[in-house]
């Protein structure tokens, strides 16, 4: 297809770029931080935090540095998905439903303005991006696949969440210093036994550009750096709860984190790290609360971790945030509303100490024999209650309604004849979520998504609309008429080509590649294609290297 686009003046196009470089390198200036820490549990209310501090005993890692609250709330919706909250954490920006880092559609809430019609579907430039932009070191942590949505909306730009191996394929290309988390699947293709249908070999890209790739706890404590994309689960890793019977090789959170700050840190201009508590999320969809405390008490440790390097100098800034709540939790339900005045710490406590396994690893355990009798048996084994076999019929018979997640029926079911919790929905709420700081330039207050986004961007010194206008150029106003043509001959892996004064370009989609003159240029930035306006975007640096102009 051919790019359409208004006729540039091509002259003063080009003097443009050229002062755009410019002042793009003096917004990127010093900010209150040399390192920021980023740290994001998944799913997570204030009362899931108040659960977890009653069965640790002790106050959370983040107790002390409580800032504030945060408003979820995405440009068209009251209740947030992951992807534009988190995309808002990362970008400044409130955007729309399943985005991923790009601009919101048309339509938004009837109390939020009409996005200007530029900032529809354009790619959307991270604190991550600007971070590695001023030549600070990056990283990604997650016990999801890094793929998922909340990471991947610090370094990838789509249309929907669901794009899974072209957001993989956009972090291979993104230089990110370190990742570490699940999703290895997506790093190979099918005929190796991958998930990938383009038949791209992702983890040999990133070995050719030298990176580590351990797939152990063993051996990611190995990894010397300063470049290690370590995926430890073909998908998502186990809960924090089953991995020392599911899956004992994987490393626990607080060890990638530790491991993430250890490498990153070596670089002295300072880093950016966002490290995701992702199955917070996943257990309060489940409303299985054993699983929400050993997930969000991983993430504590996670905290600790980084307050403890924070805490031994004054220039890192710790931010620690959830992206929405997920389940309605409450201390307290219909069961105990005539007796809540009585409920004692063992009440709350007892019946949550005695499971010992995730919902999802419970259920999988019954296999094909989903017998009422055999239900009793597991759920005592694992659960510690011994329900009735009336119980057992109704799990079962509830379990029908979910048949992808056949485990939300436990929680359902049994946490309120059997716990003090209660549950309002297996989606997401739309209530304000706690928000803690711990260093130069934290912000305070009520604030909304994006505001945290811009707060950490100043903090970093980044100004985001110059980074935007220095990553993401619309190709087709940058050259003259006729020049550009996305080429998507292969669908799975588009490339636009451009013309220009005999030279022609290659610029694969999804990649920071610029192919030119017999020679392959690794770019600062990717080539993003945004397929509800057909339009194009590339660094400003290769517009200037295809023009022939100096590339600072």
């Amino acid at each position: 297809m051919r790019l359409s686009a208004h006729r540039p003046r091509a002259s003063i196009g080009v003097f443009s770029l050229l002062l755009l470089l410019f002042f793009c390198q003096s917004a990127l200036a010093a900010g209150a931080a040399k390192n920021v820490i980023v740290l994001i549990a998944d799913g997570t209310g204030a009362e899931q935090y108040t659960l977890a501090r009653w069965f640790k005993g002790a106050p959370l890692a983040q107790d002390a540095i409580l800032t504030g609250m945060v408003r979820t709330h995405i440009s068209d919706s009251v209740v947030a998905d992951s992807a534009p909250s988190g995309s808002a954490y990362a970008t400044g920006t409130r955007t729309s439903d399943k985005f991923i880092s790009v601009g919101p559609r048309a339509k938004v809430l009837s109390s939020e303005p009409s996005p200007p019609e530029e900032l529809r579907y354009r790619p959307l430039a991270t604190v991550l991006e600007g971070a590695r932009v001023q030549g600070r070191s990056t990283g990604i942590v997650a016990t999801a696949g890094v793929w998922h949505a909340t990471p991947a909306a610090f370094y990838a730009h789509v249309p929907s969440r669901t794009l899974e191996s072209t957001i993989m394929k956009q972090g291979v290309h993104q230089g990110i210093d370190v990742v570490l988390g699940g999703g290895r699947g997506y790093l190979t293709p099918k005929h190796a036994g991958g998930l990938r249908e383009d038949g791209q070999d992702l983890a040999a890209v990133l070995r050719e550009r030298g990176y580590e790739l351990p797939t152990t706890a063993k051996e990611l404590g190995a990894a010397k750096g300063p470049k290690i994309f370590g995926l430890f689960a073909g998908g998502h890793m186990a809960p924090d709860l089953d991995r020392a019977a599911l899956a004992p090789q994987e490393p626990a959170l607080a060890e990638m984190t530790a491991k993430a700050i250890a490498v990153l840190s070596k670089n002295p201009k300072g880093f950016f790290l966002m490290v995701e508590g992702s199955q917070v999320d996943w257990a309060d969809h489940a409303n299985d609360p054993a699983h929400l405390i050993s997930d969000l008490l991983a993430f504590d440790r996670a905290v600790q971790t980084a307050l403890d390097y924070a805490k031994k100098r004054k220039d890192t800034l710790v931010l620690v945030v959830s992206d929405h709540n997920t389940g309605g939790m409450s201390i307290g339900n219909m069961r105990t509303n005539k007796s809540y005045t009585q409920t004692s710490v063992e009440d709350l406590l007892e019946p949550l100490r005695k499971m010992r396994a995730s919902a999802a690893a419970l259920w999988a355990r019954l296999g094909k024999d989903q017998t009422p009798e055999r239900l009793q048996a597991v759920v005592r084994e694992d659960w510690g209650l011994s329900i009735t076999a009336e119980e057992a019929k109704l799990v079962l018979e509830a379990a029908a309604a979910y048949p992808e997640e056949p485990y939300y029926a436990l929680g359902q079911i049994l946490c309120p004849r059997y716990t003090v919790l209660g549950w309002t929905t297996h989606g997401h709420t739309g209530g304000d979520v706690p928000m803690f700081a711990y260093g130069p330039g934290g912000p305070k207050g009520l604030i909304a998504g994006f505001e945290f986004g811009q707060a950490t961007a100043k903090a970093l010194g980044i100004d985001l609309a110059a980074l935007n206008r220095r990553l993401f150029v619309d190709a087709a106003l940058a050259f003259p008429p006729g020049s550009v043509r996305l080429d998507e001959t292969d669908k799975n892996a588009p490339v636009l080509r451009i013309e220009h004064q005999g030279r022609r370009a290659e610029l694969p989609v999804n990649t920071n590649l610029l192919r030119m003159d017999g020679r392959e240029l690794h770019l600062e930035g990717l080539v993003i294609h945004a397929p509800d306006t057909g339009r194009t975007y590339v660094p400003a640096q290769a517009v200037q290297r295809i023009l022939g102009k100096r590339v600072p």
